[in-house]
């Protein structure tokens, strides 16, 4: 009977891995030129897989990343993958990776990354609250608006004001038009808010205003869930945050 039973066990065990494993898709990776690409990931969200989109910039001096794929503080198999498909197909190192805020579908790659030799940077807030969380901290070397190059390629990193997180920064490409909202800004395609759990509701709309402003030219705004392909997104966000704002009163 004993037997029977630990059988029966183990055969559940492996069931269960089976479906999480199923209910998991691998990682996509979308070109959106010869240069940049999104990378998408899958994580859990309300026991649904949920996607997580993060760029791929391909410079000549190697790979800068935005973001980890969406891991956990104990499994960093989609930032493995991650890694693997950049060598595989673009056969350059990765350089350097930007995190744009402390959540685990921003910073649950770090381990995997520092283990690659990759330097993962990001703000003093973000590094702060990543500790925190339980993962590892990015170096806080960047400050609330600087540009750089690498390979010729100027990178944008701008925080602009509270939203998702406090610490929400965007990422943008003046050379493509191409700007990395994140998880400040909401893809056409969701319905609802999302995690609001660190959120500053008050100040989110004037966030994404100064969004409009500041990156008017955009040809492409890459959002931190769902789809990319409309590029009313910021316009789409400002809408939902009013209604959220109503069905609150």
């Amino acid at each position: 009977m004993r037997i029977l039973l630990t059988l029966l066990f183990f055969l559940r065990l492996i069931v269960s891995l089976q479906a999480q494993s199923a209910q998991r898709p691998e990682l996509v990776v979308t070109p959106l030129n010869k240069q940049v690409f999104v990378h998408t990931t899958y994580g859990m969200y309300g026991g649904t897989p949920f996607p997580s989109n993060g760029l791929i910039i391909k410079t000549e001096d190697g790979i800068v990343l935005v973001d980890t794929g969406w891991d956990t503080d104990t499994n960093t198999d989609n930032t493995r993958e991650l890694l693997r498909w950049v060598s595989n197909n673009l056969h350059q190192p990765v350089r350097l990776c930007i995190v744009t805020h402390a959540h685990e579908d921003r910073v649950g790659g770090i381990s995997e990354l520092r283990k690659a030799g990759v330097r993962v940077v990001s703000t003093p807030l973000t590094a702060q609250k990543s500790i925190k969380l339980g993962f590892e901290s990015p170096e806080a070397v960047l400050p609330n608006d600087t540009t750089f190059s690498i390979g010729n390629e100027p990178i944008r990193c701008y925080f602009p004001g509270q939203g998702h997180t406090p610490d929400n920064i965007v990422v943008w490409l003046p050379n493509q038009k191409i700007l990395y909202g994140g998880c400040l800004v909401k893809s056409v395609a969701a319905f609802g808010m999302g995690n609001l759990t660190d959120a500053n509701l008050n100040e989110w709309g004037n966030s994404i205003q100064n969004l409009m402003i500041q990156f008017k030219s955009a040809r492409i705004v890459v959002p931190g869930h769902q789809e990319w392909t409309d590029t009313q997104s910021l316009a789409h966000t400002l809408q939902l945050l009013k209604k959220h704002g109503e069905a609150k009163k």
